[in-house]
């Protein structure tokens, strides 16, 4: 007796609904386990653009059944996402080299930085010559005019435009201005052999 009264004062609104509400949702699944034939899933079941159409019509349902990027990674299991990963092959082969000779050179012709053996200059001229003390045969140059420190200040390039040819050792740079008249500015050059 004492049990029921107190099953009684338990049974609150509230805990009846979710009661009922937990049983009519764990039913419902139940039956439709239950209850749903073979085969019972057509294109009214499935979402639009999913499957093709072509497919659905026929009882051999494969992976072309699927539509490209209807399934996504986070679909798949966690297995199966992980063998997709695979093993890391063996390593590609060696690109091409990275520039190996390199020079930075200012206005006043004294070599900065890089590798160069040497660099000459004729005051007040736009011609400069880099030595880099191996032949240059094979080897191709690019040059661009850049800001150089030249003592304490930073040269920094005006518009204008770089030349420059290879002869032996050397690697021959003329610069000039936007106009086209000769003008002595700092500059680098990349050479890769």
């Amino acid at each position: 007796m004492r049990l029921l009264r107190s099953a009684r004062q338990r049974l609150t609104y509230a805990n009846v609904t979710a009661t009922l509400a937990l049983f009519i949702a764990l039913g419902g699944t139940s039956y439709a386990a239950i209850t749903l034939p073979k085969n019972s899933v057509g294109s009214k079941q499935i979402r639009k653009g999913a499957v093709r159409a072509s497919e659905l019509r026929s009882s051999a349902v494969s992976s072309r059944s699927i539509r490209n990027r209807a399934v996504r990674t986070s679909d798949l299991a966690l297995s199966t996402r992980s063998s997709l990963r695979g093993a890391q092959g063996p390593p590609g082969p060696a690109g091409p080299p990275a520039p190996s000779l390199r020079a930075v050179i200012n206005s006043a012709g004294v070599r900065v930085a890089g590798n160069a053996d040497r660099s000459s200059h004729a005051g007040g001229s736009n011609e400069y010559r880099i030595d880099f003390a191996r032949d240059l045969g094979g080897c191709v140059f690019t040059a661009t005019l850049a800001a150089v420190q030249n003592g304490a200040t930073l040269e920094q390039p005006p518009a204008g435009r770089v030349t420059l040819a290879v002869s032996g050792r050397e690697v021959v740079v003329k610069t000039y201005d936007a106009a086209g008249a000769a003008s002595p500015v700092g500059f680098h050059v990349l050479g890769a052999c």
